[in-house]
């Protein structure tokens, strides 16, 4: 417990100063994000690391974080390449390359929200990390006092329905309270509520999503990278989904 605290201090200390830095600081971030996530995922895979596809899905990342507006030839070539890779290497099969693929897209695009919501204000981001970060610390700790009923036993079976519920509920408040202390980043407040009340439960479905590909390769962790955490997209699994939404609804408002 003492590494996972000290670790997860190390991990907010950076969170902070890159968001409020900007520029080279959080681009330097989300590079490196983007290449050690993309290892973690070709690792876990199999025995056998495919630098192959690991530079596919890296190069595929980046191009959509720093060329977002050439996304849809960027997704379409890496569609074409890897799919020839399935055809012509017997090692990787359909399911991989499908796998490595859609990875590349949740990866790429919300590496790119992140970039792009600082842009626009680093308060807002704060919001939108504070929203994921919060709502799994208190699905935690709400469903270990109160959690009775599984919430999906096949893909996490520590999770409660107690536990997903506070997590919700202190992720809505928390985030609604924090986007008002800064009127509301220019937007309604019923458009925030809105956002507040959406992003948490997205963010506990990224939070499973992940929860079933590690089940699915048969692995504890996505790496040893932070000790007590696992690995990059250990600590990221709800914030990436929740990113993407928030910067879908901010295009959308």
């Amino acid at each position: 417990m003492k590494q996972r605290v000290i670790s997860g201090i190390f991990i907010a200390a950076i969170t902070v100063i890159s968001v409020l830095l900007g520029g080279p600081v959080l681009k330097a971030v989300v590079t490196f994000i983007a290449l050690y996530g993309s290892y973690e995922f070709i690792k876990i895979r199999k025995d056998e690391f495919n630098y192959i596809l690991y530079a596919i899905m890296a190069t595929a990342v980046l191009c959509l974080i720093y060329l977002n507006k050439y996304s849809m030839p960027i997704i379409l070539i890496e569609l074409i390449v890897l799919m020839t890779i399935a055809v012509f290497d017997e090692k990787e099969s359909f399911d991989e390359v499908c796998s490595t693929y859609l990875m590349s897209i949740l990866l790429g695009y919300s590496l790119y929200f992140i970039l792009y919501i600082r842009e626009l204000d680093k308060f807002m981001l704060g919001y939108v990390l504070i929203i994921s970060y919060l709502t799994d610390v208190f699905a935690f700790f709400v469903g270990i006092k109160f959690g009775k009923h599984k919430l999906n036993p096949r893909v996490s079976p520590k999770k409660t329905i107690e536990g997903s519920l506070g997590g919700w509920f202190f992720g809505f408040a928390t985030s609604f309270l924090w986007a008002s202390i800064f009127d509301f980043f220019g937007y309604s407040a019923f458009q925030i509520a809105i956002s507040s009340a959406f992003l948490p439960l997205v963010s506990e479905i990224g939070d499973l999503a992940f929860s079933l590909i590690k089940r699915h390769y048969g692995v504890k962790d996505f790496s040893d990278l932070i000790p007590g955490h696992g690995g990059i997209l250990d600590r990221l699994d709800s914030h990436l989904f929740c990113i993407i939404l928030f910067g879908v609804l901010i295009s959308l408002f």
